[in-house]
């Protein structure tokens, strides 16, 4: 059996000083593979530790995520380790600041390289929101592009489309920017309309078609609500779109 562990929350002090001190705290991310320094630049407690109770798990390291088989194997394990977990908790960048920081520091600083304040207010924080926050977070993104593509009804088979999003990101991207993304339904529809035309489009795979669909699928939502419509009838919309979109730009 797995040892457990306590999940901590990044406290509220502490994420006032990150927010008053972004630039500081980028610098010294960005010259430290060792996260000690957090201990001594923030107010402590840094973290809160909560009652809720987790497996304890390990990454690998991945470089800018440039490997998409460990990509895969990361997004699985975080996936699988945390999916109990209530939502609050899994929207909350206090919880995922407090992987960032503390339990997977030097992996976060690979995985998405620190090119400036940027990189930590829109991935390793929810500045932009939390919708958009969850999606780009360095770990978050990991956690949700499962979440959204896994179909457990399929068996072995049930990280199909998480492998396929994962390939090429542009697949999924878009539509996690919308609010429909919280269908997990729709989502896995509209992935499998797309995936079943490229299949049998067998052209080349053109990535400025997928905004095309994310805003095709918001114009079905003006006109129908969306959380009605099942996930075989969104997939045929979508992979009859798709390849006219696809046809189109022979």
């Amino acid at each position: 059996m797995p040892n457990k562990i306590h999940i901590k929350l990044l406290s509220e002090n502490a994420l006032l000083y990150l927010k008053k001190n972004l630039a500081s705290v980028t610098k010294n991310i960005q010259e430290n593979d060792n996260n000690k320094w957090i201990y001594s630049a923030f107010p402590q407690p840094m973290f809160v530790e909560k009652k809720i109770e987790i497996s304890d798990f390990e990454l690998q390291d991945n470089p800018d995520s440039g490997d998409k088989y460990i990509d895969f194997k990361n997004s699985v394990t975080i996936y699988e380790t945390l999916k109990e977990l209530p939502r609050y908790i899994v929207c909350d960048e206090k919880f995922w600041l407090w992987l960032h920081f503390e339990k997977f520091y030097l992996v976060s600083k690979k995985m998405m390289r620190v090119r400036g304040e940027s990189t930590i207010k829109d991935h390793w924080m929810h500045i932009q929101g939390t919708r958009r926050g969850l999606m780009f977070g360095v770990l978050s993104r990991c956690f949700f592009r499962v979440a959204l593509t896994v179909d457990e009804s399929k068996g072995e088979n049930k990280y199909e489309l998480t492998k396929w999003v994962i390939n090429n990101p542009e697949r999924f991207r878009n539509l996690t920017w919308r609010a429909f993304s919280s269908e997990e339904h729709l989502v896995r529809g509209i992935l499998r309309g797309e995936k079943r035309a490229l299949e049998e489009f067998g052209g080349a795979e053109d990535n400025d078609i997928y905004p095309e669909i994310s805003k095709y699928v918001s114009v079905i939502g003006s006109v129908r609500l969306l959380d009605k419509i099942s996930e075989e009838d969104i997939e045929r919309m979508i992979y009859e779109k798709m390849l006219e979109l696809l046809n189109g730009n022979k």
